[in-house]
């Protein structure tokens, strides 16, 4: 058949330039002509796992992998640890893992989710009886081809499409039932080997952030008991500190504590933007999860943040407890809301950029929780612990310093995010692009 390039947009363009192919329309759609669209039963066998009697335990020589250790991303994270006894597992007729299988949680929440098995930290790894592993026929199919075709949308659609509700999932049939493109194996090769390095691109995105986070946590340990000096430290009621600083009541420091305007928000953009508890979830403001509130000009004057001002989580669920975030006039004008104080240092003593990174620490070492009253399904700190909190007390020109070490690692971290993100994307594209033919590895040396 022929294609029009100006209906498709380039479809079918080769990598080192662009050359229309002839498509056919198939049951998952336009794919090259030369491919085939078969069943994943034609193409793959299937197992599942067992259950032990009694269920996992938490220690023992076998992994037990169930629904909840495939992650997003396609990988397993082996946390938290589940296990069944040896003797079990040598019983297994099915279900046993090894390097290069496919998972597919079967039933629940994560239905469908998908990961390719690269490497395993224990020796013996098991499935549960909620996962299926799904092996290629070697002669037909690259597993890991078949786990990129899974995991994309192509595939994830037919998953959710054959969902059942009575049963929660999905079946061995639904599986089998699956429709995959087949190219030439040659190609599916290549396919999987560029998909397999932008994966491991974002990996090492990974670790360069956890390890940037974890430069950070460590900064933040020695920054705040020992100072930029290495002077001789001192010890006091928050444990050891340089000889010069002073422990002193946060209360004596602030300009200014306070709850923001309770008039009743709106989600239409009538008014003026107005801080959520949902605005610094993400340890910064978040424009896009702001409200917005109709008020006075007395009360905006009143209500406005200043550069500098902290907005402080005293009331969420534990892991949010004591979030902050630092106003910088981004946006222009934000007005101050309910569930979020507001906290105003007194410049000439405490910077307020030296006193949101001594909260970021503070709420590390569990400072807040240990200080918070607790509810059913939240946690909160009144005023008057936030008052009595004792902090350390650098001269000013230290706390300043400080501040900026920390600032330069945040923006490594940003950075290093930001980049992640164009990984993602590129995976993204890619796996649609290569899946559905619309980009051809056939004739380009991978």
């Amino acid at each position: 058949m022929e294609i029009n390039k100006n209906n498709f947009n380039g479809i079918g363009q080769d990598i080192g330039g662009v050359k229309m192919r002839e498509f056919k329309e198939t049951e998952i759609g336009l794919i090259p002509e030369e491919w085939e669209v078969v069943s994943l039963e034609e193409v793959a066998y299937f197992e599942t796992g067992k259950r032990m009697k009694g269920g996992a335990i938490k220690e023992g020589e076998v992994f037990s992998i169930g629904g909840e250790h495939i992650t997003d991303e396609g990988s397993i994270k082996f946390d938290p640890p589940k296990f069944i006894k040896k003797d079990f597992y040598l019983r297994m007729k099915k279900g046993k893992v090894k390097i290069g299988d496919i998972l597919i949680c079967k039933d629940g929440a994560k239905t469908g989710k998908t990961a390719f098995i690269k490497h395993l930290p224990y020796n013996l790894c098991a499935i549960n009886e909620h996962v299926y592993i799904v092996r290629s026929k070697k002669n037909f199919l690259i597993n890991q081809f078949l786990f990129f075709f899974i995991f994309s949308n192509l595939g994830q659609k037919q998953i959710r499409n054959a969902f059942h509700g009575l049963i929660g999932g999905i079946n061995q049939g639904d599986l089998k039932n699956i429709k995959i493109p087949l190219p030439p194996l040659e190609e599916q090769k290549k396919i999987a080997k560029i998909l397999d390095k932008i994966q491991q691109a974002i990996e090492i995105q990974d670790r360069i952030i956890r390890q940037t986070e974890n430069l950070r946590k460590s900064l933040m340990q020695n920054l705040f008991t020992r100072g930029l000096y290495g002077e001789e430290q001192k010890e006091t009621e928050i444990g050891p500190i340089p000889k010069s600083w002073e422990v002193v009541r946060l209360g004596d420091c602030l300009e200014l504590i306070r709850n923001g305007t309770t008039r009743k928000q709106n989600k239409e953009g009538k008014g003026y933007p107005v801080t959520r508890i949902e605005t610094i979830s993400n340890g910064f403001i978040d424009i896009k999860k702001v409200g917005y509130v109709e008020l006075s000009k007395k009360e905006v004057e009143k209500y406005r943040l200043k550069f500098g001002d902290i907005l402080f989580s005293h009331i969420n669920s534990e892991p949010h407890l004591g979030k902050s975030t630092i106003y910088t006039e981004y946006p222009l004008l934000l007005i101050h809301g309910m569930n979020l104080l507001l906290i105003r240092s007194k410049k000439n003593i405490l910077k307020p950029f030296f006193l949101n990174y001594l909260f970021n620490y503070y709420r590390e070492r569990g400072v807040f929780i240990s200080i918070a009253s607790r509810a059913v399904n939240q946690s909160s700190i009144n005023q008057s612990k936030i008052k009595n909190l004792l902090i350390p007390l650098p001269p000013l020109s230290e706390q300043k310093q400080i501040s900026h070490i920390l600032s330069v690692v945040d923006k490594k971290i940003e950075i290093e995010k930001k980049r992640k993100e164009v990984l993602k994307d590129l995976f993204k594209t890619m796996l649609h692009k290569l899946m559905s033919g619309e980009i051809r590895l056939k004739d380009v040396e991978v």
